[in-house]
């Protein structure tokens, strides 16, 4: 396994804040901590980047994780966080912005020693497509770093992300505020931990309507993008099937895909079938008819992840890790039915 911050810490016997201190050149640390935190480095063969006092720089770098863009791209989801972190880079007294991206597929050490190169204060790191077994080689970059919508079990590592499990927990339990109680799961088929949290919430709020539903619940597998989502719709919807009367979508992509294929095939939005949406996205509003989805506060996203990582930089934690998730709330408009037999 390879050697981080953390366990540099540990073995001179002080606390990651400081070690991070000590990598960025920062006063305020004793000769002798400094000697003994590089010693335990070296012997360690925790790498760190050799001009460190040119990372005292006044650039947040965002890195943009991309393990295979099904997920990751020009949304207006991301576009709104990454406007939402470059406003808040600003009001805490950083310069700016810098985007890069790293790509799973092409060759992680070139992109690697080019990230070494980059001046940068520390990284918020998009790791909405990333695995616990991608984060370690930018740990051992040496500069703080939080990660944004995603976190690992398996790290100890500073996160902003969403609460997706309450986020669907919450999205059923309108549904059966609305009376529905005949509810299915239209669930993309791409592996991250939003889409499984998201899954489990669904789960856990149709249990608690009733223990056994699990064997009887209604998922239809579609795909990530609103083409994919309508093909794979349009193809469900030729086998004829029963239909429930309300179904909760991963997000609001995979929702639009979906209504285009259930109106085509003659079935009305809201009148014969609700649907919930996740992530307020533009979509919501150019839906036929709008799309009431689960909402997610971007700005407050964008300006935690930054507001944490400039208290790791200035080594302000007393070297607690802090895990903060962003609650959904939803966003009423006209895609649900409130069912008429419901007092």
């Amino acid at each position: 396994m390879k050697t981080t911050a953390r366990d540099v810490a540990k073995a001179a016997g002080v606390s990651p804040a400081t070690v991070s201190l000590v990598f960025r050149n920062r006063p305020g640390i004793g000769k002798e901590t400094r000697d003994r935190i590089f010693a335990c480095a070296q012997e360690l063969g925790f790498e760190y980047a050799a001009h460190e006092s040119a990372r005292s720089t006044s650039t947040i770098l965002l890195l943009v994780y991309k393990q295979h863009g099904k997920v990751v791209g020009d949304t207006p989801f991301f576009e709104s966080l990454t406007k939402s972190l470059s406003d808040a880079t600003y009001k805490y007294g950083y310069h700016r912005l810098s985007v890069s991206y790293f790509y799973a597929q092409e060759d992680k050490k070139e992109q690697i020693n080019a990230l070494k190169s980059v001046k940068c204060a520390g990284i918020i790191l998009l790791a909405t497509e990333a695995r616990a077994d991608d984060i370690a080689q930018f740990e051992r970059l040496g500069v703080p770093i939080v990660l944004l919508d995603s976190w690992f079990p398996t790290k100890k590592l500073d996160s902003v992300a969403i609460d997706n499990s309450r986020g669907s927990w919450e999205a059923v339990r309108y549904f059966l505020a609305a009376g529905h109680t005949d509810i299915g799961y239209l669930h993309c088929g791409v592996t991250i931990r939003n889409f499984l949290e998201r899954q489990e919430g669904f789960y856990s709020a149709m249990r608690s309507v009733d223990p056994e539903s699990r064997s009887r619940l209604n998922i239809i597998r579609v795909g990530s993008t609103i083409e994919s989502a309508y093909d794979d719709m349009k193809a469900y919807l030729e086998t004829n099937p029963k239909l429930c009367t309300a179904y909760f979508a991963d997000n609001d992509i995979v929702a639009v895909g979906c209504i285009r294929a259930l109106v085509e095939h003659g079935v009305k939005i809201p009148d014969d079938v609700s649907i919930i949406g996740f992530d307020d996205t533009v979509y919501c509003k150019i839906s036929n008819p709008p799309l009431t989805t689960m909402v997610v506060n971007k700005d407050a996203m964008g300006e935690l992840a930054v507001k944490r990582l400039v208290e790791l930089i200035k080594g302000a934690t007393n070297g607690e890790v802090v895990r903060i998730s962003i609650l959904p709330t939803i966003v009423e408009r006209k895609s649900v039915k409130r069912l008429e037999h419901h007092s």
